[in-house]
């Protein structure tokens, strides 16, 4: 195990874990052959390399099971779940989608508590949080100015970039369509429910 890799097999073995990782089984090796542009022939190659050099397995009656093994190896996938839908434009209360979850490798969750929402509206389209993606929040009750942060108004919740100017707090949206939202300090009940730190587009 360990022999060094050519940048070509290493690509091979990247499109391997991917597909496997996200579809929950193997690519075959015309899907292979079909994403480089080469042979189907050359495609059995790469992956007869990659198994004599120690990085998969290859299951002869299951073409669509493979095995990683050493560095290579898949790690278990981390649970995040989906706690609700939240507006990226004016706040509204948040849906709630029960029972529904999304699987990441942990090296793309981060640590601490996290949890996801879906995002509806394009208000922060510019911070490449759109209509359909779920971001990644991870529970936590401040944040510093800049941040982009799920913040609950008065009971309702909503994605913006924490901003503070003047001793006002403002929540900014990423779309020069939607003015930023003004929260005084006395007028509204505001807290920061997590701070953003990833968003997961299916595609």
């Amino acid at each position: 195990m360990g022999r060094p890799l050519t940048d070509k097999q290493r690509k091979v073995l990247s499109f391997l874990r991917e597909f496997t990782r996200s579809r929950s089984f193997a690519p075959t090796a015309r899907e292979v052959a079909d994403r480089f542009g080469i042979a189907e022939k050359n495609a059995f190659y790469y992956m007869g390399l990659l198994e004599h050099k120690g990085y998969i397995r290859r299951h002869r009656n299951s073409p669509r099971r493979i095995e990683f093994l050493g560095e290579a190896a898949l790690s278990t996938p981390r649970r995040i779940p989906v706690l609700g839908q939240v507006p990226a434009g004016n706040p509204r209360e948040a849906i709630e989608l029960a029972g529904e979850e999304i699987l990441l490798d942990p090296s793309l969750a981060g640590e601490g508590e996290i949890f996801s929402l879906r995002v509806t509206g394009d208000s922060m389209e510019g911070a490449h949080s759109c209509a359909g993606d779920y971001v990644l929040g991870r529970v936590q009750e401040s944040a510093v100015d800049g941040e982009i942060v799920v913040a609950v108004v008065d009971g309702e919740a909503t994605v913006k970039r924490l901003r503070r100017k003047n001793g006002t707090v403002l929540l900014e949206a990423a779309n020069p369509a939607y003015p930023p939202i003004p929260l005084p300090s006395g007028g509204s009940s505001v807290r920061i429910a997590g701070k953003v730190v990833g968003v997961f587009r299916k595609l």
